[in-house]
């Protein structure tokens, strides 16, 4: 092609709605970390690079979550923290700390600091007799967890954090306020371009479960159908309320959670008044019933069909990811050389480029991703692979980065799609979410919860904000994507918990009791049992979720 290819590249930030219903407590800490390590330095990052535009997303649930933090808001973990250098700990919170304090990539992360690499060292020496370690351990501990999820940038330019990393060991009260103190400042203040349904849950989902036969018709599924699709389009419309409320100004386009579409979800969020979504390559290729080629490097082999934005009968644009690249700097280029990576990443676009008719378009690369789970399988938490990217995309002629609203408002789609297929980023299916006897446990008793939520007061939109919540934190996608053999965490039991605790607050505000099949774990015992008790565990997606 003649000129520059646009490449618009979108970060989605998001994380699971960690308040517990019944107490109003954050019962992990991710929140509060990566608020810290990820989402003020990606946005800040970019100020070192002035002619390039990237797109953000933040999921209204998360947003909130941030300003309860910025509000004071604590977590059992920041408590944990507190109460090493205020006592002895009890039996329990010892092996708490063990358990999670280590939750971080140990390569990349605690290696690099020996007095934290020595800790792990006698941790996994002394085994689940706790009892070895002194006072003072888990005072360091928590000190280091603390400091290991803060941007590398963030502590170079604070000289007390600087000290307090040389130190190394034997830290104070002060010491660990301090470091507590500079995560709750850093946990505000993200921007943000687009926006995500409410709670992040699989619109496909919500509006009719069975439209998961489509792409995978030997999916188990609940005998009652999961079927509201009001609740889909009110967890859109908050959605746009809450960023114009943020911003001063309505968002024109969404990042469906996990990229997962039908045409249904489509129609609702173009009701909700935005004007573009995206999603993956496979829900493309599913439409068209194409396969799209590549070369022996990657590249595409007829990028026309990809880069470019589609238009549906419903007047909504839609542009869709290529996967290649997209997940390579998700799950790939952590283990390059930066200058590596971006060399392999540029070489595909090159590639496409060139391939590109000088006719035709308008053209868009999209990149879109996670954007917070992927750094700390990189060194120095991705910053150098960012500003090699960065700076590579500033510098090349041959390319330019774009916000995508701008492009499509000055390059609208003049391709029809004809038909979307129904799928998400993964596999161009709902297979995650859906299609699993814990999935169908799960699903059964939200159903059976919502239900009864309507018997008693009719629409979502007219219920009790203290039963409207907790139904809408339900739906989200994360606690289904637990319940999914495929992944497993640390924390299987804690996800299983809360669950469960968003539904059964519904019965109690009716003055009901929770059934006991809500009551009862969903989750399979030996799973759980299996994967709690692991010292040093990563935490949940990290680096192995989605793109």
């Amino acid at each position: 092609m003649n000129g520059k290819l646009p490449v618009a590249i979108l970060w989605h930030m998001h994380q699971p709605y960690y308040k517990h219903p019944q107490t109003s407590e954050f019962v992990l800490p991710w929140v509060r970390l990566h608020a810290s390590k990820d989402y003020l330095h990606m946005a800040r990052l970019l100020q070192e690079f002035p002619q390039v535009k990237v797109n953000f997303t933040m999921v209204p649930s998360l947003r909130d979550q941030l300003e309860d933090y910025a509000r004071g808001a604590d977590d059992e973990d920041t408590r944990l923290t507190m109460r090493t250098v205020d006592g002895v700990l009890a039996g329990e919170e010892r092996a708490h700390i063990l358990r999670r304090f280590f939750s971080i990539h140990h390569g990349n992360v605690i290696h690099r600091y020996h007095e934290y690499r020595r800790l792990l060292q006698l941790a996994m020496a002394t085994g689940d007799r706790h009892e070895l370690l002194s006072d003072d351990y888990f005072v360091d501990l928590a000190l280091w967890f603390n400091l290991a999820w803060i941007d590398p940038d963030d502590i170079r330019s604070d000289q007390r954090l600087v000290e307090l990393a040389d130190k190394g060991a034997r830290f104070t009260r002060e010491d660990v306020r301090y470091v507590i103190g500079r995560q709750r400042f850093m946990a505000s203040g993200v921007p943000e371009i687009l926006t995500t349904p409410y709670y992040h849950p699989i619109l496909p989902l919500i509006i009719d479960d069975r439209s998961a036969l489509r792409s995978d018709p030997s999916a188990l599924l609940p005998e009652t159908p999961f079927a509201y699709p009001d609740d889909a389009a009110f967890q859109l419309e908050e959605a746009v309320a809450s960023h114009e409320r943020a911003f001063g100004q309505k968002p024109r386009g969404v990042w469906p959670s996990e990229g997962a579409v039908s045409p249904e979800a489509a129609d609702a969020i173009r009701k909700a008044g935005l004007s573009w979504f995206a999603s993956d390559e496979g829900v493309l290729a599913r439409s068209v019933d194409v396969e799209l080629r590549r070369d022996e490097v990657g590249a595409l082999l007829e990028p026309a069909l990809l880069y470019r934005p589609y238009r549906l009968a419903n007047g909504a644009t839609v542009i869709f990811r290529d996967r290649e690249l997209s997940d390579r700097i998700g799950f790939v280029y952590g283990d390059m050389k930066p200058e590596d990576a971006v060399g392999d990443m540029i070489a595909k676009l090159e590639r496409a480029r060139d391939r590109l008719p000088d006719g035709g378009g308008p053209y868009l690369a999209s990149i879109i991703l996670d954007g917070e789970n992927a750094w700390e399988q990189y060194p120095n938490n991705g910053n150098d692979f960012l500003r090699a990217l960065y700076g590579k995309l500033e510098a090349d002629e041959r390319f330019e980065t774009v916000r995508i609203s701008d492009f499509l408002e000055r390059s609208p789609a003049t391709v029809e799609l004809p038909r979307l297929h129904t799928g998400s980023w993964i596999e161009a299916n709902l297979r995650v979410w859906t299609g699993e006897p814990a999935h169908v446990r799960a699903w059964s008793a939200l159903e059976r919860t919502r239900r009864f939520a309507q018997e008693q007061w009719g629409s979502l939109r007219f219920m009790p904000k203290s039963v409207r919540q907790p139904l809408m934190v339900a739906e989200g996608s994360d606690w289904f994507w637990w319940y999914s053999s495929r992944n497993s965490s640390p924390e299987d039991g804690v996800f299983d918990e809360l669950f469960r605790a968003n539904l059964e607050v519904v019965w109690w505000f009716a003055g009901a009791e929770p059934p006991d099949d809500i009551r009862s774990p969903l989750m399979d015992p030996q799973r759980v049992a299996a994967s709690g008790n692991q010292i040093g565990a990563m935490l949940p997606g990290s680096g192995e979720r989605y793109g």
